[in-house]
């Protein structure tokens, strides 16, 4: 529509033009006597009959385009209401979005709805980059964790707590959801044995407890699907022991490159 617009007052700047420039020479061939006043008269009527009939054709030109324009913004609209769930959809990944707006920018012609397709890729994509950091981040204090020879302070696992927090924030933002198991890791021990009572006391907070080896370290954990769910398992661990017991959330996804179940230490091997 902005360039039907522009298109119309550009023609409608022609015609004046034309006329004024035209008017311009009918005075000065009148003022000169160089054309009898018949023939002037003649020039005249053809003049205005071409200038009404090319402005009436193309201003109906004009109309019709506009009139195709708005049907054609009206089913754009459609499809964008139509798809646009798919967009703020809250059982999606972030991945999946992005690769919807990256579609609709593609394939969206030149205008308003295109650049806003675009831009908010672009604002999903940073988003992403931000997850990313706080991801390896995330990493980098697991790492630093599991080589120690002792177990995780409680600096160490509040600091995961609260990146993995700031990571859920983002997420929450977007509508977004990541794809991954979340772990609550309440025990950190040397053997099967040593980790055995933990289990048992975790299992009592959910049957889903088990054990992950990790490095050296035989952790009880808690798997659940959501993180939410997650952080009311760890906050109830926290709560039942007096806080005898620490509980951290982490996304298995952040926590192990791939996961194994060992049916020699009858575990999952966390690598």
């Amino acid at each position: 529509m902005a360039n039907t617009g522009t298109l119309s007052f550009i023609l409608y700047g022609i015609f004046i033009l034309i006329t004024l420039v035209a008017m311009f020479f009918a005075f000065y061939y009148i003022k000169k006597g160089t054309i009898e006043p018949d023939k002037l008269d003649k020039m005249i009527e053809l003049f205005k009959y071409s200038i009404v009939t090319t402005a009436i054709a193309t201003v109906t030109l004009i109309v019709a385009d506009l009139f195709k324009e708005r049907e054609y913004d009206k089913n754009e609209m459609m499809a964008f209401n139509e798809y646009i769930p798919y967009v703020i959809d809250t059982t999606g990944t972030l991945d999946k979005k992005i690769n919807f707006c990256k579609f609709f920018s593609s394939v969206t012609p030149k205008g308003e709805l295109k650049n806003g397709w675009i831009t908010y890729t672009a604002y999903l994509e940073n988003e992403k980059g931000k997850l990313n950091i706080i991801t390896e981040k995330s990493k980098s204090t697991l790492n630093q964790i599991e080589n120690k020879d002792t177990p995780p302070t409680k600096e160490e696992m509040q600091n995961l707590e609260s990146a993995e927090i700031e990571k859920q924030k983002i997420l929450s933002n977007l509508n977004a959801v990541e794809n991954t198991i979340y772990l609550v890791i309440l025990g950190a021990d040397i053997s099967q044995g040593d980790a055995k009572p933990e289990l048992e006391w975790a299992t009592k907070i959910n049957s889903n407890a088990s054990i992950y080896k990790k490095g050296k370290w035989y952790r009880t954990a808690i798997a659940l699907t959501n993180y939410q769910d997650a952080k009311t398992t760890a906050d109830k661990i926290k709560r039942e022991s007096n806080g005898k017991r620490d509980a951290y959330v982490v996304s298995l996804k952040t926590w192990c490159n791939s996961t194994e179940f060992s049916s020699i230490e009858n575990c999952t091997i966390c690598n």
